[in-house]
């Protein structure tokens, strides 16, 4: 009996383990990395001295400027493309739906060296971009140099590998809807476009809202 009793710790032993030597370890290392400063090959307590020179820092409030860019603009594009895309593909008219799951998350397994080697060639000044936008009369864009468009490209990169990755998520939580609630709705005479605004969304709400905190915690904190 009392064997049982640790039974569900035994389970969680690992990922509990893992969490605090990959994930609470160097939190806490880095916060109280954050407090020193090196001297003399050692590091002493300094304060918040680090804290005080960083608020000084031009650069750094430009990269927090950046990075709620980012948050703001990418984030949203991204989490609506991958609903977008879950509930296409949870369509059941919809042949090989399996090939295209597969074909969609593929990026977010993808080597992230493979992916920056990628995304570098095609945003290239005369790279594959430019050249299918020169077919329109499209001047050549300095994807990787330009302020403005170095953005854009980061935007780009970043929708495409993660949003299939969120589309899984939505997915699975749209398998969960029962199909009752469409039915139900087929025969009010809704459409597919009033199903999925007045069903889908506000049954998904619950992983929509952990979707947004989970960007804006990793993004922020």
């Amino acid at each position: 009996m009392s064997s049982n009793r640790y039974t569900p710790y035994l389970f969680l032993a690992p990922a509990l383990i893992l969490f605090l030597v990959f994930t609470a370890y160097p939190i806490l290392s880095s916060l109280l990395l954050s407090f020193q400063t090196l001297e003399n090959g050692t590091y002493v307590f300094a304060g918040l001295s680090n804290y005080a020179r960083l608020m000084k820092d031009t650069v750094f409030f430009e990269a927090l400027k950046n990075t709620f860019i980012f948050l703001i603009i990418q984030v949203p594009i991204m989490l609506g493309l991958a609903l977008i895309l879950a509930n296409a593909l949870n369509s059941k008219l919809l042949k090989f739906r399996g090939f295209f799951r597969v074909g969609f998350f593929m990026p977010a397994v993808t080597s992230l060296v493979a992916y920056a080697i990628l995304f570098s060639i095609m945003l290239q000044d005369s790279g594959l971009i430019n050249q299918f936008l020169s077919y329109f009369g499209v001047d050549q864009i300095k994807w990787l140099s330009h302020p403005f468009w170095a953005k854009v490209s980061i935007i780009m990169s970043m929708t495409w590998r993660w949003t299939g990755y969120n589309m899984v998520i939505y997915l699975a939580a749209m398998q969960n809807i029962p199909d009752e609630l469409y039915e139900a709705a087929s025969l009010d005479g809704a459409g597919k476009v009033r199903q999925f605004i007045n069903i889908t969304v506000p049954q998904l709400k619950p992983v929509i809202y952990s979707n947004h905190f989970h960007y804006f915690n990793t993004t922020v904190i």
